[in-house]
């Protein structure tokens, strides 16, 4: 038994509707045909599963028989080549098996410093400020920690600027190209990666050690006999690692600024400040997609999954599952307060065995960052235009967030 689908063209399916509105065309599909939807792009069959029964077979129980050999890992890996982030089989396990113990709780403490640093160059940015552009100040400032926490704590902020806005393009078109049917690099792709190549060779070729911090380009290094793949991981790390938590704590801003007692109560309380967080994240994942291919066949929920099809998960419409949230589209951080729902409604890290690594340093991240601009600044939203989701490789804020700033007295 197939799933239902939704009507589609001949030859290129849905290509149309995922080009033009594809995050309204899974929350539509989901809502008209139930928890496991059908799609073709073109020739690729696409099978939507939004099911947190579906969620634990196909990312944990059954996680061996799905691998990342997509399509839109093929389109990461021109970016990063095979890294932990888009290789398969031995070498995806062998890399992470050896990298796992640089994110582990104990281990990312050493990066505390380097997260407070920048966390205060942000702050003294907007102690002279009275309005902000928030979702691209902090852009900038999870991308200097994780940039400094991969090559030290040396690196000039003027490289760090030089590396953002390429990253920025090049992530752009990734997704963009998922829409077309022959994934064809644009010559501004293709200049911006250029541009991003030669700088991090340069950085990891001249990087300057300091014995006062560790450095996960020695971690990796250890881990790589190919430069290549020592070059691949770093930008992997580099993608991975700022634009999701940037993300995820502009959303937070938003949703906070829109709630002033909510506000008040993250400024003083880290539990509410870390259940505000969950919410956020549960409303807008930044990874709002996971793709997998299956390897073999199988069968989900009476469901025949054929060989070679990409098996989907929206972790946007999973986590407002109606089934398992109340008043799904509201924000409501107390939901937390009880776990009374499965641990795979809610997955903003992933699940199974390729859950995020770099979830702790995530959330050490975040709470550094927001505890510090939560009790220095009161927050509210400088225009009245509503939040609208942005789907690309992450899950950004649409256009600017405006934000006033009023000084919390001491």
């Amino acid at each position: 038994m197939k799933p239902p689908t939704p009507p589609g063209l001949p030859l290129i399916g849905h290509i149309p509707e995922f080009r033009r509105d594809v995050l309204g065309l899974l929350i539509r599909s989901v809502k008209k045909y139930g928890d496991r939807v059908r799609f073709r792009l073109g020739p690729y069959p696409v099978y939507l599963f939004n099911h947190p029964d579906d969620v634990r077979h196909i990312l944990k129980t059954n996680a061996a028989n799905y691998d990342k050999d997509t399509r839109s890992t093929r389109f990461l890996s021109d970016i990063c080549g095979e890294s932990l982030l888009t290789s398969n089989g031995e070498k995806w396990r062998e890399r992470r098996q050896h990298l796992q113990p640089a994110f582990h709780r104990r281990a990312i403490t050493g990066f505390e410093t380097i997260m407070q640093d920048e966390t205060e160059h942000l702050v003294a940015r907007w102690e002279k400020k009275e309005e902000v552009d928030a979702a691209a100040d902090l852009t900038t400032t999870t991308f200097g920690i994780v940039a400094r926490s991969m090559f030290g704590t040396a690196i000039p902020r003027e490289t760090l600027s030089s590396l953002a806005d390429p990253i920025g393009r090049i992530l752009t078109e990734a997704f963009i190209r998922l829409g077309t049917l022959t994934g064809r690099k644009s010559k501004s792709f293709r200049r911006a990666m250029a541009q991003l190549d030669g700088v991090v060779d340069s950085v990891i070729s001249n990087r300057v050690e300091s014995p006062d911090s560790p450095d996960l380009l020695d971690l990796i290094r250890s881990a790589c006999d190919d430069p290549r793949d020592v070059h691949g991981e770093s930008i992997a790390f580099l993608l991975a690692g700022h634009e999701t938590t940037a993300n995820a704590l502009s959303w937070l801003l938003a949703n906070l600024a829109g709630h002033p007692g909510e506000q008040e109560r993250c400024a003083t309380d880290p539990e509410a400040l870390d259940r505000a967080f969950q919410e956020s994240m549960r409303l807008a994942p930044p990874i709002w997609i996971i793709e997998r291919h299956a390897i073999g066949p199988d069968e989900v929920s009476g469901y025949h999954v054929p060989k070679g099809v990409s098996a989907v998960i929206c972790t946007y419409t999973l986590h407002r599952h109606p089934d398992f949230w109340d008043d799904p589209d509201e924000f409501k951080p107390d939901r937390f307060l009880k776990s009374d729902f499965p641990a795979s409604a809610f997955i903003p890290f992933g699940l199974g065995p390729r859950v995020c690594i770099g979830k702790q340093f995530a959330l050490m991240e975040a709470r550094i960052i927001a505890g510090a601009l939560l009790s220095r600044f009161r927050f509210r939203r400088a225009t009245d235009n509503p939040l609208e989701a942005e789907p690309g490789i992450t899950l950004r804020l649409k256009g600017e967030l405006r934000l006033k700033l009023e000084p919390r007295t001491p």
